[in-house]
């Protein structure tokens, strides 16, 4: 006898998933071998006859969809009084845990999910199945954000059920957050399909703008947003961001007979959207469009970072060796001065009073360190205590940088409480070596204020580079302005034949431009005219015509064909063509 545990005919391999409502285990379908999940309700109340029942309509109608953007659901039962259901097993995540990844979607990206889920729903709907419970965490996102699917149809109504009548602190636990719901679900009125559309907007609102539509601290707070708040607009700048914004503000109409009217009127206006975008991004190459202002003024400030960090580099260096070099003179100095100090108690054999020197030089000064040895090598004093009488020992680090005035000069970065300079200087009587002085100077002040130099120059590069991106993004703005009045002509020509004359401000290159639009303006124009002229040639002033511009003429050589065929026709053209040229003749005209 086997000592798995099973539901129903399947066998239960481990827990992967709990909810409030439900637990969701790894199950596999011995008679065919195949793994998918098992959904078991958990709550006490769904064991009554009334919600077992309810549950067992909702999940079998459900179980009826066989669609690509929903689970299937492969069977439904009762196990121990308790339902449960056998669905698809997936491999992906929700919704809410991907847009933590990836962030907000683009709008095809986002058009994307809508047309998946929306035929989805449309499919349901169709079926007179609403799901009530469209929310991130009951949407399953496939092969990195390429296929979405809609989870836990048929649960939805027997938790909505449940809540009825509970505390919001029990409703909060169970449905969390309200901010997916509709204001017809929150009032307690009747919900439809519109109920699922309100839901969809709310999650393409969020995946776009990367926020709800409404914000609250609570859970009450949130359902008054809910029924009384407006959503703030996306950020859209082109034409097709406004279509997106009309489309999912339709969603979020508070009044559900002001959404769609059917579920496939939004498949339709979504699929409209995503060809409309698709052909433009055909009409422009699909080359990713960058904004003349940005590309500017990001070209320009990338050169003054360049020059100016390659300027801070040069100055840092130099004045890094200028104070060092300051430093080495003053360190310098300082072995003099204490090795004429030291001289005469060295020559001495003075050991009490060198040291007496040595201590009161080393806690009255800016040395760390210092130790003088006689011709020998040997210690006779040290403001380290252990060292006299012993050999003079360099510090382990010690790195040799330069020399000047006979001290040789080391760095060492290590050994010291701080970064120091080391000058090992001779002491000398009467032009007669007797001894050697090393004396550490730290560093610590004049790394200071090479750093405070360093951030302050580092600070106004900042400052000037925000300058010159402002003032050239703005010059471009200033410009893009007028290029894209122009733009809008030339549109306009393109839609309408026609358009109003651009005012001229400044007659620089783009003045140019635009007298040369003002132009075409005037002469298409008058060309529109000529379509209404007879069979007669045409009129002189046009001569000067381009090939292209005489193809706005071609009406006009149709009507003059067809005139040659027909008699009639060419008497009443000759009387026609003989109006205009009295109408061109007379001097009032």
């Amino acid at each position: 006898m086997s000592d798995k545990l099973t539901i129903g005919r399947y066998e239960l391999i481990e827990e992967i998933g709990r909810g409030a409502m439900s637990v969701v285990y790894l199950a596999k379908d011995p008679d065919i071998g195949r793994s998918l999940a098992i959904k078991l309700l958990k709550h006490d109340l769904v064991e009554e006859d009334e919600y077992r029942n309810l549950f067992l309509r909702e999940a079998r109608a459900a179980g009826g969809l066989s669609h690509p953007g929903i689970v299937t659901i492969y069977d439904v039962g009762i196990w121990q009084n308790r339902p449960y259901i056998a669905m698809e097993l997936l491999e992906g995540q929700h919704l809410d845990d991907y847009l933590v990844e990836h962030g907000s979607f683009s709008i095809s990206e986002a058009i994307d999910l809508a047309q998946q889920l929306t035929q989805a729903l449309d499919y349901a709907h169709s079926k007179g199945i609403v799901h009530r419970d469209i929310k991130p965490e009951n949407i399953l996102v496939l092969d990195d954000g390429k296929r979405f699917k809609i989870t836990d149809f048929g649960i939805a109504r027997i938790e909505h059920q449940f809540l009825e009548g509970e505390s919001e602190e029990e409703q909060a636990k169970v449905m969390g957050t309200p901010a997916y719901m509709s204001p017809e679900q929150i009032s307690g009125n009747e919900t439809t399909f519109k109920t699922d559309l309100y839901s969809l907007g709310v999650i393409l609102y969020k995946i776009t703008k990367g926020e709800l539509p409404f914000q609250a601290a609570n859970y009450g707070a949130m359902m008054q947003a809910v029924l009384q708040q407006n959503p703030k607009p996306l950020n859209a700048y082109s034409e097709q961001g406004f279509i997106w914004q009309s489309i999912i503000f339709r969603l979020l109409q508070k009044n559900p007979d002001l959404r769609y009217s059917r579920t496939e009127e939004l498949v339709n206006e979504l699929e409209a959207l995503a060809n409309e975008i698709e052909e433009e991004n055909k009409g422009i190459g699909g080359i990713r469009f960058v904004s003349m202002r940005a590309r500017w003024a990001i070209s320009l400030s990338s050169l003054v970072l360049v020059v100016m960090v390659l300027g801070m580099i040069w100055v840092y260096n130099k004045q890094n060796t200028l104070m060092n070099q300051l430093v080495y003179d003053y360190g310098n100095s300082m072995a003099q001065i204490i090795s004429s100090e030291t001289a005469e108690p060295l020559l001495l054999d003075e050991d009490v009073a060198l040291q007496a020197i040595t201590v009161d030089i080393v806690e009255n000064s800016e040395i760390l360190y210092l130790s003088i040895r006689d011709k020998d090598e040997l210690v006779q004093s040290s403001s380290t205590l252990d060292q006299v009488g012993k050999l003079y020992r360099p510090l382990d680090d010690n790195r040799l940088i330069g020399k000047k005035a006979g001290s040789r000069i080391y760095e060492n970065l290590e050994d010291l409480p701080q970064e120091a300079f080391i000058f090992d200087t001779p002491i000398s009587f009467q032009d007669k070596q007797i001894g050697t002085a090393s004396i550490a100077l730290g560093r610590s002040n004049l790394v200071s204020a090479t750093r405070s130099s360093l951030l302050t120059m580092i600070i106004w590069m900042f400052v000037i580079m925000l300058a010159v991106f402002s003032g050239v993004y703005w010059l471009a703005n200033k410009f893009t302005q007028r290029i894209n009045k122009t733009r809008q002509v030339i549109k306009d020509i393109r839609a309408h034949g026609q358009s109003d004359i651009i005012k001229i401000d400044s007659h620089d290159e783009v003045g140019r431009l635009q007298q040369e639009v003002n132009d075409l303006t005037h002469k298409l124009a008058g060309l529109t005219k000529t379509q209404h002229m007879g069979g007669g040639e045409i009129d002189p002033t046009l001569s000067d015509l381009t090939e292209i511009d005489k193809t706005i003429l071609l009406d006009y050589s149709g009507e003059a064909n067809s005139g040659e065929s027909n008699p009639n026709s060419d008497k009443s053209g000759s009387t026609s063509s003989d109006s205009d040229d009295s109408n061109n003749n007379n001097p009032k005209e």
